[in-house]
């Protein structure tokens, strides 16, 4: 009832002019929202689409990197470190009503404590997420902060599989600690990895919440699935239809990405 009905519905209805609207028709037409994404609005939909994958390429590199640096860092006994995983991991259960409202009185354009850092600091002033150069930057940092300690405890639970001999053994042979992390560390995390990567990929390319509280998909941060919910359920006269059309790119853009990215990195763990 509240997953296989809706989904099924968002596929009829991306072959309508359904506005969405109580009491209005459906108005069957076939295949025109398809072809007017690819044609009369062809702009629109590829400009969604570039800044949704720069969005999700931004993420999931940043996002990682950051994990593993966290669970190298914090890949200890006691409890202080427990302490630490934890405080890092606390966004992650934040809800992003609660992190957009953070996040926006931190880059107030006005009064906001990033505004009063840079104009002391540099003596110059910026809007931030008014900012058609920064606001997506923002948005994708935002977004890493929130989950980089769930992709931390993946990588602290992979680190943990990990033989302690393998590392005895690398150590005998001289091996130092940038060498021990480029030919062992990271090779033996390649599961870890791939959980993590692929969860931020398909994560990244479905957001649209944290979009829409920070910036509204303005300012260059109209990713698809802002342009979904715009075009579904904020435009002045209702053009759910179309928005079910965007939703169903959007789940083929996921499944070929996710899937891509899913079949390689499992590739690399057999290569492995």
């Amino acid at each position: 009832m509240f997953g296989l009905y809706p989904s099924l519905a968002t596929i009829g209805y991306s072959f309508t002019q359904y506005s969405g609207l109580p009491g209005t028709p459906l108005n069957l037409c076939g295949l025109c929202n398809y072809s007017n994404a690819f044609t009369a609005l062809s702009s629109e939909v590829w400009g969604a689409v570039r800044v949704t994958l720069i969005y999700v390429v931004g993420v999931a590199i940043v996002q990682n990197a950051i994990g593993i640096g966290l669970a190298l860092l914090l890949n200890r006994r006691g409890r202080s470190y427990a302490v630490y995983r934890a405080l890092i991991f606390m966004p992650q259960i934040f809800s992003v009503a609660v992190v957009g409202a953070i996040f926006s009185l931190i880059f107030d354009p006005f009064s906001g404590p990033a505004e009063k850092i840079l104009q002391g600091a540099f003596g110059v002033t910026s809007t931030f997420l008014g900012s058609n150069q920064l606001a997506l930057p923002i948005v994708m940092l935002v977004n890493v902060w929130m989950f980089s300690g769930y992709s931390m405890l993946i990588y602290i639970a992979g680190l943990r599989n990990i033989p302690s001999d393998v590392y005895e053994a690398a150590s005998m042979d001289g091996a130092g600690r940038w060498r021990m992390f480029r030919s062992m560390t990271f090779p033996l995390l390649a599961p870890a990895f791939t959980v993590n990567m692929f969860l931020a990929v398909v994560g990244a390319l479905g957001e649209y919440a944290l979009i829409l509280v920070l910036t509204g998909g303005n300012f260059g941060t109209l990713t698809l699935g802002m342009y979904m919910f715009n075009s579904a359920f904020l435009s002045g006269n209702g053009q759910l239809g179309f928005g079910s059309m965007l939703a169903m790119l959007q789940f083929f853009l996921t499944l070929v990405v996710g899937g891509g990215i899913l079949w390689t990195l499992r590739r690399r763990e057999v290569a492995l």
